[in-house]
C-alpha cells in the first residue's frame, strides 16, 4: 500500500475518532468484556461526623442491558435492587432495596450502551468487616442476578488515615447550582479511555499536608513525587440526575483531600500500584491496587497476532512479517508501537485511531461475514468500510436479474456498487 493511500486512511479514521469521541460503547460482541456485567458499581467508605461509618454503595446500569417493553409513551423497562449486609459470620446487618423505572421515547435508546441509569444507596453502620450481597431484578423479564459480593475490611489496618484512591471526572457539572465533582464509577476500576480524569486521595488527617506517592503502572514508574495540591472538604456523594456527584454538605467528616490531575491518561491497561509515603518515610505507609481495563476495547485487538495480520490495509506484507518475527510475548508492544507513529495524540497513552480501526474491523466480522465462511473484513464491503469508515448513505434495490443490489455513498463524487450475485451475502463491488 503506497504512502498516499496510507495517509489518506488515516485521515478518514482521524476525522472520524474525533469527530465522535470515545463514549465507552461495545463495539465488539466478546462475552468476556468487562462492558457486559449488567451492572457497575463501586463501594466507597468515609467517617461520618456521628462517630459511624457511612457506606456508599454507587451504582450503574447500561440500558442495553434491561428488558423494554413499549408502552403508550414509547418504552419502559424496570429492575429491582437489594443490598444485603451480613458480617464476616454471615450474620444480618441491613438491608436496602432501590426500585426504579426507566422511559425512553427511542427504540434505539433501549439497546445503548450509552445511556445508562445510575444510583446510589447509603448505608450508616459501625466500624468493621463487612460482606455487601447485591441481588437485582429484570422487572419485565423477571430475570434474577445474584452479583459478586464486595467485602470491605474498615476494621482492619488497611483502613488507616489514608483512604483508597478515588477516580473522578477532571469535567466538573453543576447539581442545585453548585459545581461539583462527578465519580466516575467503573466497578472500582481506572478506565483505558481518553476522556480526562483526575485522582482524589483522602486523609482522613487534615493536618497531612506532606505526602508522597509513587505509582507504578504495570513495571513502568509513572509517578514518583510529592502530592502538591490538597484541599479539606466532605466527600458527601448525592444523586445527580444520571451521575453520582462528590458534594460539600452533608454528614461525612472533612477530608484532606490530595489531587493529581492528568495521570490517568499516561496509564495502560494492566496493574497500578499507590504506594503512599508520609513525610520523608522510607516505607510506605499504605498501598492502594487498581487495575486499568479496556472496557470496551475492539475484539480484533483481543489476540495480538490477528490484529497485527489486520494491518493488511495499512501496511505491506514485508512489515507484517517484520512485526510477527518477534517473540510472540511482544507482539502486543510491537503492535502499539507500529499504531503509535499514526497517534493524534502522543503524550497519552489511548490511541483513537487504532481504536477506530479495530472497531471498523469489528464491524465487518458482524455484518459483512458471507456464507462459506469468507470473513467481512476480506469482502469488497468490508475493505471499503476499514478504509473509509460508515458511508453517508447506503440504498438497496434489486438489479434486472433480481439480485441485490447496495449502493454507498460517501459524497458526490465518491460511490461504490456491490452485487450479491450468488446469494451469498458477499457483495463484490462492480465499481
Amino acid at each position: 500500500m503506497n504512502k498516499l493511500k496510507i495517509k489518506a486512511l488515516v485521515l478518514s479514521i482521524i476525522i472520524t475518532a474525533l469527530a465522535f469521541p470515545h463514549n465507552n460503547s461495545n463495539s465488539s460482541d466478546n462475552s468476556n468484556s468487562p462492558n457486559l456485567m449488567f451492572l457497575y458499581s463501586e463501594l466507597n467508605v468515609f467517617p461520618s461526623v456521628n462517630n459511624n461509618w457511612v457506606y456508599y454503595f454507587s451504582f450503574r446500569i447500561p440500558y442495553n442491558h434491561l428488558v423494554f417493553v413499549k408502552d403508550i409513551n414509547g418504552y419502559k423497562a424496570g429492575f429491582s435492587l437489594v443490598i444485603e449486609v451480613t458480617d464476616t459470620l454471615g450474620n444480618f446487618v441491613d438491608r436496602q432495596i432501590k426500585e426504579d423505572i426507566i422511559q425512553v421515547n427511542d427504540y434505539l435508546d433501549t439497546d445503548s450502551d450509552i445511556l445508562f441509569y445510575q444510583g446510589l444507596l447509603t448505608f450508616h453502620l459501625s466500624k468493621a468487616d463487612y460482606n455487601f450481597l447485591p441481588l437485582i431484578t429484570d422487572i419485565n423479564s423477571k430475570d434474577e442476578r445474584k452479583l459478586n459480593k464486595k467485602q470491605i475490611l474498615a476494621a482492619t489496618d488497611k483502613f488507616k488515615n489514608l483512604l483508597s484512591p478515588l477516580i473522578i471526572n477532571s469535567q466538573k457539572e453543576k447539581h442545585n447550582k453548585q459545581v461539583n465533582t462527578v465519580l466516575t464509577n467503573y466497578e472500582g476500576f481506572i478506565p483505558f479511555i481518553n476522556n480526562n480524569l483526575d485522582i482524589i486521595i483522602p486523609s482522613i488527617d487534615t493536618s497531612l499536608n506532606n505526602l508522597k506517592a509513587i505509582i507504578i503502572n504495570n513495571d513502568d514508574t509513572v509517578f514518583n513525587g510529592y502530592l502538591k495540591e490538597s484541599s479539606v472538604f466532605n466527600l458527601n456523594f448525592q444523586k445527580c440526575d444520571s451521575q453520582i456527584v462528590i458534594g460539600q454538605s452533608g454528614d461525612i467528616v472533612p477530608t484532606r483531600n490530595f489531587l493529581i490531575k492528568n495521570l490517568c491518561n499516561q496509564f495502560s491497561e494492566g496493574n497500578i500500584a499507590f504506594l503512599l509515603f508520609k513525610g520523608e518515610d522510607q516505607k510506605p505507609y499504605v498501598t492502594y491496587y487498581k487495575q486499568c481495563l479496556w472496557f470496551d476495547k475492539p475484539f480484533a485487538l483481543m489476540n495480538p497476532e490477528f490484529a497485527i495480520k489486520m494491518l493488511k490495509y495499512m501496511t505491506g506484507e514485508d512489515e507484517i512479517s517484520k512485526i510477527l518475527s518477534v517473540k510472540e510475548k511482544n507482539y502486543s508492544k510491537e503492535l502499539y508501537k507500529f499504531w503509535k507513529k499514526y497517534d493524534p495524540t502522543p503524550s497519552t497513552q489511548y490511541n483513537e485511531v487504532m481504536n477506530e480501526y479495530y472497531k471498523r474491523v469489528d464491524y465487518t466480522l458482524k455484518n459483512f461475514s458471507a456464507i462459506g465462511n469468507k470473513k467481512g473484513f476480506n469482502t469488497d464491503r468490508g475493505k471499503i468500510y476499514i478504509q473509509l469508515g460508515k458511508p453517508k448513505r447506503i440504498e438497496r434495490s434489486s438489479n434486472s436479474e433480481g439480485k441485490v443490489v447496495e449502493t454507498w455513498y460517501y459524497d458526490q463524487q465518491k460511490r461504490f456498487i456491490f452485487i450479491d450475485k450468488q446469494g451469498t451475502g458477499e457483495f463484490p463491488m462492480q465499481n
